[in-house]
C-alpha cells in the first residue's frame, strides 16, 4: 500500500529546515557547491508552489549526475573533510527534490541528523552546539508531526514542544554517557580526522612581511590564567621559536647540540600560570620569557624553547612557571658560531654604520644602546603595510624605505649586532594580550604575534632587546589594538587605538568578552574533559581507577538502572492527565448514564449512539452531532483547537 502524499506545509518546513541544517557549511565549502545547493533548494520551493514544474525521474537523474560531476571536478579524489561534506550536502539537497511521501521524509530527516554531526568536525564552540540543538528539535518536531495519522493546520508548536520534551528527557542518559564513556586521549570531537581545523599561526621561520600578515587575524592562540597578579604589558613576552640561520631574506631554526646545558640564574619570584593552547600544527608551547618549570612531558631546548610531543591539532592545557628577570650562563662554541653567522648580503654601508657605532662605544652594551638610538632617532616608521623590498631587503629597509613591522626591526637589528661581533638571534612569539575581566584571564591572539632580538652580553648572557619598542613604544606598553581598515594605507605609520568610548562599541566589546569567557569555560570543562579528569572524578566518587572495559560496563549498568526510573517518573507525572476530547466524551456518557443510558464496556461510540437514539429518538440530533465530532477528533482529520472547543460547547449544552 502506497503511503499518503506529504502536505505542502510539511514539505516546505522540511525544505527550510534542511537549508538551515546545511547553512553553516557554506563558509567551509567551495562557493560553487554552496550555490548549487541553494539552487536546488530554490527549485524545490518552486515545485511546491508550481506543481507543473515537478521534476521527473530522468531529469532528476541528470541533475544528480551534474552535481556529482561538480563535486568530482572540485575534489577529484574526494579526499579531506570538505570533499565528503560537500558530497553529503549536495546529495541531501537532491534527495529533497523527490521527497513526496513519508518514507522520503524519514530519509531526509536522518540525513539531516548526520549532516548536523559533521559540523562538530569543524567547530565545537558553544554557539555551534546551541544551533545544532535547535536544529535537532526542529527535525525531531517534523518526525513527531509526520507520526500523526492526520494532517493538522496551524503552527506545529505541539510537535516542537513534544520534540523538545523528548530531548529534555534524554538529558540524564546523556550525562551518564558524557561522564562514563571511556575517554580518548584528546578533546571530545578531535578524532584526528582532519588536520586543517587548527590555526597555522607562527611557523618555524620568518621572512619580511610574514608576521605583518599574521596579525590581521583575531583568532585566539591561547588563553592564560595567572595564579597571581597579571604581569604588566611590557613584561608579557611569550617565547616561541628561536631563529639562528639566515640567508639575508629568511630566518630559520637551528638544531643545537644536546650537550648544551640549559643554564641561567634568577633571583626573581617565579610567575606561575596555566595556558590553554588552541589547536595548531606545531609542536612547541609558549611560555613567558624565560620559562622555568615545564609541563609534564615537555622539553626545554638549549635556546629556551619548549617543545612537546602529541600536542599537534588538539587543544592542550598545561601549567608552567617563568622568571621575568634572569641571567643566562656562558656561551657555547656552537651558539657563538651560529650567533655570529652572516649572510652574503652585507653591504658596505651596513659595515660603515656598525663601524661608526663601534668607534663611538666603549663596550658592547653601549653599542647596543647606540643601535637602539639609531632606530629611535632616525625616521623609521612602524606600519602594517611595509613597501615591498627587492634585492637586498635588509639594506633597503635600513637606508631607503625605513618602513616596516616587527620582523623588519628584529631581523635587521640582529644582523647589525652580528656584524658588530655580538652574538645575536631572533625570537618569535607573542607580546601582550587582552585581559578579560569577566573570566580573569588573558587572551592572546594572532594579532599579538611579535618578533624581537636577543644579544649575548658578557655581564648578563642572552638579553632580550626589542627594537620595535624604540620605534613604536605604544606597541609594547599597552594592548595592541588597531583598526585594520584605518591602517590599510601602504607605508603609513600604525594608528594605535586609544580605546573607544562610544556606548555601543563598549557594549559590543563586553558582549565579545562575555562570549569568550563562556567559550573558554566550555572548552575547559566540556571539550577538555579528558581521561585524566574522568579518572579523578571517579576517585572522588569512591570508584577508584577503572579500566576502559570496567568504565563501559559501569556506563551500561547506570543506563540500565536509569531508564526504568525515567519510565516510572514519566508515568507518575502523567497520571490523572486525560485528553480534553476524552474528558468531554466521558462527561457526555455520564449525563446519559444518569438517565439510565449507561454505555457498555464493549460498546463503541457509534454503537452506543445508535442504542441511545433507538431509546430516545428526541436526542438524535445532539447525540449524532457529539458522537460524529468525537470520532472525527479522535480518529479522523478534524483535530484542531477550534473543533475541540466546539465539542466542549456541544457537551456543555447537552441535556438528556
Amino acid at each position: 500500500m502506497s503511503q499518503p502524499l506529504l502536505s505542502s506545509r510539511t514539505q516546505l518546513s522540511l525544505t527550510l529546515i534542511t537549508l538551515l541544517v546545511v547553512a553553516p557549511h557554506f563558509t567551509r565549502l567551495d562557493l560553487r557547491v554552496s550555490l548549487a545547493f541553494i539552487a536546488v533548494i530554490l527549485l524545490r520551493v518552486a515545485t511546491l508552489y508550481l506543481p507543473r514544474l515537478q521534476i521527473g525521474r530522468w531529469l532528476l537523474l541528470a541533475i544528480t549526475l551534474v552535481g556529482l560531476a561538480l563535486i568530482l571536478s572540485l575534489y577529484p579524489l574526494l579526499m579531506g573533510l570538505p570533499a565528503k561534506v560537500a558530497l553529503l550536502s549536495l546529495m541531501l539537497g537532491l534527495k529533497l527534490l523527490e521527497c513526496r511521501r513519508g518514507r522520503d521524509l524519514y530519509v531526509v530527516i536522518f540525513l539531516g541528523y548526520f549532516s548536523l554531526i559533521t559540523h562538530f568536525l569543524f567547530d565545537q564552540t558553544m554557539l555551534t552546539v546551541a544551533y545544532i540543538l535547535v536544529m535537532v528539535v526542529a527535525l525531531s518536531g517534523l518526525l513527531v508531526e509526520a507520526a500523526h495519522s492526520r494532517s493538522r493546520s496551524g503552527w506545529p508548536t505541539a510537535s516542537l514542544r513534544t520534540a523538545a520534551s523528548m530531548g529534555l528527557q534524554a538529558i540524564p542518559v546523556m550525562l551518564v554517557l558524557f561522564f562514563l564513556f571511556p575517554r580518548i586521549d584528546g578533546p571530545l570531537w578531535n578524532l584526528g580526522v582532519d588536520n586543517s581545523t587548527g590555526q597555522t599561526g607562527l611557523s618555524d621561520n620568518i621572512t619580511l612581511g610574514s608576521i605583518s600578515q599574521l596579525i590581521r587575524s583575531r583568532a585566539v592562540v591561547f588563553r592564560v590564567e595567572f595564579d597571581q597578579q597579571v604581569p604588566a604589558p611590557p613584561q608579557r613576552y611569550w617565547r616561541g621559536p628561536v631563529l639562528w640561520r639566515t640567508d639575508g631574506r629568511r630566518w630559520n631554526q637551528a638544531r643545537l647540540n644536546d650537550t648544551d646545558a640549559v643554564r641561567y640564574r634568577s633571583s626573581a619570584a617565579p610567575v606561575s600560570y596555566r595556558v590553554t593552547l588552541e589547536p595548531s600544527p606545531n609542536n612547541w608551547l609558549y611560555a613567558l620569557d624565560l620559562p622555568d618549570s615545564l609541563p609534564l612531558g615537555a622539553e626545554l631546548t638549549a635556546d629556551f624553547q619548549i617543545t612537546a610531543k602529541n600536542i599537534r591539532q588538539r587543544r592542550y592545557r598545561y601549567a608552567a612557571t617563568s622568571r621575568l628577570q634572569y641571567q643566562t650562563g656562558p656561551l657555547s662554541e656552537q651558539q657563538r658560531h651560529l650567533g655570529l653567522q652572516l649572510p652574503g648580503s652585507v653591504t658596505p654601508r651596513m659595515r660603515a654604520l656598525v663601524n661608526r657605532w663601534r668607534a663611538e662605544s666603549a663596550n658592547n652594551r653601549q653599542l647596543v644602546n647606540r643601535a637602539l638610538q639609531f632606530f629611535r632617532n632616525e625616521p623609521f616608521y612602524y606600519t602594517l603595510n611595509p613597501p615591498p623590498l627587492d634585492g637586498n631587503p635588509i639594506d633597503q629597509f635600513l637606508f631607503d624605505s625605513r618602513r616596516g613591522f616587527c620582523e623588519h626591526y628584529a631581523t635587521s637589528f640582529t644582523l647589525l649586532m652580528r656584524l658588530a661581533g655580538i652574538p645575536a638571534r631572533v625570537v618569535t612569539g607573542y607580546q601582550g594580550g587582552e585581559l578579560n575581566p569577566l573570566g580573569d584571564y588573558l587572551i592572546v591572539r594572532q594579532s599579538d604575534a611579535h618578533a624581537w632580538s636577543e644579544v649575548w652580553l658578557e655581564q648578563s648572557g642572552w638579553t632580550r632587546i626589542d627594537p620595535t619598542a624604540a620605534v613604536a613604544p605604544e606597541r609594547i606598553e599597552r594592548s595592541f589594538e588597531f583598526d585594520l581598515q584605518e591602517n590599510s594605507a601602504p607605508g603609513f605609520p600604525v594608528i594605535f587605538s586609544a580605546g573607544d568610548n562610544a556606548l555601543l562599541n563598549r557594549l559590543a566589546k563586553q558582549f565579545r568578552l562575555g562570549l569568550d569567557a563562556a567559550n573558554a569555560s566550555w572548552h575547559r570543562w566540556i571539550l577538555g574533559y579528558s581521561s585524566e579528569q574522568q579518572q579523578h572524578l571517579l576517585q572522588l566518587l569512591g570508584f577508584g581507577a577503572l579500566s576502559a572495559f570496567k568504565l563501559a560496563l559501569t556506563m551500561m549498568l547506570a543506563i540500565a538502572a536509569l531508564v526504568p526510573l525515567l519510565i516510572l517518573l514519566l508515568r507518575w507525572r502523567g497520571r490523572g492527565r486525560v485528553d480534553p476530547v476524552q474528558r468531554d466524551y466521558a462527561t457526555f456518557c455520564r449525563r446519559l448514564a444518569r438517565r439510565g443510558l449507561r454505555r457498555l464496556p464493549h460498546e463503541g461510540p457509534q454503537d452506543f449512539a445508535r442504542r441511545v437514539i433507538r431509546k430516545r429518538p428526541d436526542l438524535q440530533r445532539p447525540v449524532s452531532a457529539i458522537v460524529n465530532l468525537y470520532i472525527s477528533l479522535r480518529y479522523g482529520s478534524a483535530d484542531d483547537p477550534r473543533q475541540r472547543r466546539r465539542l466542549h460547547q456541544l457537551v456543555r449544552s447537552f441535556r438528556a
